[in-house]
């Protein structure tokens, strides 16, 4: 099978792409393409200040390969090594590295090693003062120095205050895609050990309690892997600011992962969480501390750590929004992986910040989702009812007719169907001085682009200067008004009735109030939502390589889980009553997506990590809107059919990775076909992968092949440039056998630069519920294109 090798772009993709390829952020791809020498020269994080005197936390990598990963290469290469050899290498690097610390630090006191690693990743995280650094050039055994940057969970979008009353409402996990019929079938996870690397575990809350097996605490050092509670703020609080804000101090978050994947619902109350796995096997990792903030060190050390546990999966939903393939914990993510732990990671939460400025969100996905070989995952939408009334829009000389949509989150005391034929003045406040304006009895009218920006509280101050309605257009482009998220991150807290338009239709009427119009809800009828891209999901390709990511979507908005006692106050510690919340983010939906990984290694404890991530992506659905394959990946996840589909088709594409002292490749098994930079700068286009398609059943399965490319939300016209995918229109495959099949991605010279993608569906001929698809994409520049620079010199500044 000929894999196809991920390209970098030296100079920028096209003016269509919203950020080049090439750029990075973080610690980058630092690479010449042009060098009759394979000599490596350390690469320094470019955010270390050389010529300070103060103290530095830096991690430094060194160049012998980490324990766990020697270990499999040489299994993969036949060759024997046992683990105390590994683990000998190891030590004889790390010694000879303190020792030349020594020579360039003039005292030990100046110097401080914190932690050390070995398994999944070879280095050391210590302080030193950051005129010292340069000095380690001189020792050879150092691949790497990293800056020991400050990481956050992927923060909800959405928690409710403690004075609200808990309801289960029709939110959660395993009501959800056919999870809970499962559970009735056997599969519960049973026998999985599942890692949460996170902000610590309420361990104590009796949905979690029998689930609980242990963990470790990095923020602490300790084996207490507790949030960050109410007494540790009482602990550090100001005595003289009664006020402080002590919510923004303890944390939640991993509490409520935890409950998404292995809630046991063993609460006494009628809204108890059950997990997507609940028997598994859970343990917790903290690594972030009070507000949710940590250290790159502690997260490696966490990953380390749930190797060396023998986790079966990891989870993070964390990281930062930087879209770069190559940091150390997407190096420390990939060894994992390579250690045999299937590692699932939250994409972000950052699509709607690029929004504001572009017309799409492409190029947001931060790392460690950027990484080649763990399941990055995207977030989608609830189900949801929504109340839409006919409107009319009158002035002295026109009327406006369309739909609004209620605000769901509006008092649910009120009967939304009765404001039918209600009539309000409407009044456009954009830019308006509000001190000069009689709003009393009035609805008001924004655009959504404002108010994500609205420093002066406008809403608020509309509704306390007596504003009876609010109606809000969605000027953004890919934002849907269907999705809940679009409400939470709009919702004013006002006790007014709050209503959503398009675009178009906004506009009109904000231009239409400009003079005295009036407004008048005509008659209202209940309209299904659901299953779609939340606004805030962050999307690919990711920079430098083009891989699509995420590769999955799984529920992520509104979603229902445990919290921990004291997040409803100090006054309900001890009572457990109300100890859950409804949290958005691509947080909730990774661990979803980790749940059902725990369900399918329940099933087949010999499946890969690999063999997860290609039958998540296999059996996925499409959403009930058309995205493109950059931004929802395969789809939205389909548990049964992960667990139970008996037909594989997967891809084997190089992704990106830092071992054994040079950048390199590493091979990616997946359910994408992910072609990466190619260039027309030499002529036509025509580039091989393959896919190589298992039949585990007991009959032969004949599948008919479609391919379609899209035209949406960032990606090209791909018949306008004739960029076409050519591959075999049909394929049989033998039971229990596998054929290979080649895909050809051809673009003439000609082609308009920048992103094409789009699925390849596999239909079963006999049997039409019997659907697999493989998302494709490429970036097609007319610029010059270098292949990859793997196993060539590294240098100290970025590619350019």
């Amino acid at each position: 099978m000929k894999k196809t090798r991920l390209r970098y772009v030296k100079i920028a993709c096209a003016a269509t792409l919203s950020v080049s390829m090439i750029t990075a952020t973080s610690p980058a791809l630092i690479v010449s393409a042009e060098t009759k020498s394979k000599e490596e020269t350390l690469y320094i994080d470019d955010k270390i200040d050389l010529n300070s005197e103060e103290d530095v936390s830096v991690i430094v990598e060194l160049k012998e390969v980490p324990e766990q990963v020697a270990l499999v290469e040489a299994e993969a290469e036949g060759e024997k090594l046992t683990e105390k050899e590994a683990k000998n290498h190891i030590e004889v690097s790390q010694e000879a590295f303190i020792d030349a610390l020594d020579e360039v630090v003039e005292t030990k006191s100046e110097y401080e090693v914190e932690r050390t690693y070995s398994k999944i990743f070879n280095g050391a995280a210590l302080t030193l003062p950051a005129n010292k650094v340069e000095k380690l050039l001189d020792y050879e055994g150092i691949k790497a120095i990293y800056k020991n940057d400050k990481v956050e969970l992927v923060r909800p979008l959405n928690q409710k205050t403690s004075t609200e009353t808990v309801t289960k409402e029709t939110t959660g996990s395993t009501p959800r895609l056919g999870v809970a019929e499962m559970h009735t079938e056997g599969f519960t996870g049973k026998g999985i050990k599942v890692g949460v690397i996170d902000t610590g575990i309420d361990y104590n809350h009796p949905d979690l309690k029998s689930a609980y097996k242990g963990g470790y605490d990095f923020v602490d050092d300790d084996d207490d892997p507790m949030e960050t509670t109410y007494d540790d703020w009482l602990e550090v609080r100001d005595p003289d600011d009664p006020d402080e804000f002590f919510e923004e101090y303890y944390t939640a978050h991993g509490t409520h992962v935890a409950g998404i994947i292995a809630g046991q619902a063993e609460n006494n109350v009628d809204h108890a969480v059950l997990g997507v796995a609940p028997d598994v096997d859970l343990y917790a990792y903290r690594v972030l501390g009070p507000g949710g903030w940590g250290e790159t060190a502690d997260i490696i050390a966490a990953i380390e750590q749930s190797v060396l546990d023998e986790m079966d999966i990891i989870n993070l939903s964390l990281g930062s929004p930087e879209n770069t393939p190559l940091t150390p914990e997407s190096i420390a993510v990939n060894n994992a992986v390579l250690s045999g732990v299937t590692v699932v990671v939250a994409a972000g939460n950052d699509a709607l910040y690029a929004l504001y400025d572009e017309d799409h969100s492409l190029y947001t996905v931060g790392e460690p989702a950027t990484a080649s070989l763990p399941i990055a995952v995207g977030a989608s939408s609830m189900p949801l009812d929504i109340l839409q009334f006919e409107s009319t829009y009158t002035s002295e000389n026109e009327m406006l007719t369309g739909q609004v949509r209620l605000d769901p989150t509006f008092d649910e005391d009120v009967d939304g169907e009765s404001l039918s034929g209600q009539e309000f003045e409407l009044v456009n406040i954009a830019g308006s001085d509000l001190d000069h304006i009689d709003l009393e009895g009035k609805a008001v009218v924004i655009s959504a682009k404002e108010l994500f920006r609205d420093e002066e509280g406008r809403l608020l101050r509309a509704g306390e200067d007596g504003a009876a309605a609010v109606f809000i257009y969605n000027d953004f482009v890919g934002l849907e008004l269907d999705s809940s998220s679009f409400w939470n991150f709009y919702g004013t807290g006002l006790d007014i009735p709050t209503f959503y338009l398009s675009d178009e239709q906004g506009s009109d009427i904000a231009a239409l109030a400009e003079k005295e119009v009036s407004v008048k809800l005509g008659a209202s009828e209940w309209i299904a939502t659901g299953d779609l891209i939340a606004s805030f999901s962050s999307r690919g390709p990711v920079n430098q390589t083009g891989a699509i990511k995420p590769e999955i979507v799984a529920p992520g908005e509104e979603i229902f889980s445990t919290v921990p006692d004291f997040m409803l106050g100090p006054e309900h510690i001890g009572n457990y009553d109300e100890a859950y919340d409804h949290y958005s983010g691509t947080s909730m939906a990774a661990p979803y997506v980790a749940g059902v990984a725990a369900l399918m290694l329940q099933a087949d404890h010999d499946l890969t990590p690999g063999e997860v991530k290609t039958r998540v992506m296999n059996t996925a659905r499409p959403l009930a809107k058309e995205y493109n394959v950059f931004e929802v990946g395969a789809g939205l996840i389909d548990p049964r059919s992960a667990v139970t589909a008996d037909v594989t088709i997967q891809t084997t594409v190089e992704g990106v990775h830092v071992q054994d002292h040079i950048l390199t490749n590493v091979p990616d098994q997946t359910g994408a076909l992910s072609y990466g930079l190619l260039s027309t700068h030499d002529g036509n286009i025509r580039e091989r992968n393959s896919v190589r398609l298992q039949n585990r059943s007991s009959e032969a399965k004949t599948f008919l092949v479609d391919v379609q490319f899209q035209d949406i939300n960032g990606t090209l016209p791909a018949a306008e440039s004739g960029v076409v995918l050519q591959t075999n229109k049909k394929v049989t495959i033998p039971a229990g056998k596998a054929v290979t099949n080649n895909v050809f991605l051809i673009s003439p010279k000609t082609a308009k630069s920048g992103v094409y993608g789009g699925y390849m569906t596999y239909t079963n001929e006999k049997d039409k519920n019997e659907v697999y698809r493989i998302p494709f994409g490429a970036c097609i520049t007319a610029e010059m294109v270098a292949p990859f620079p793997i196993g060539i010199e590294i240098k100290d500044s970025l590619a350019s």
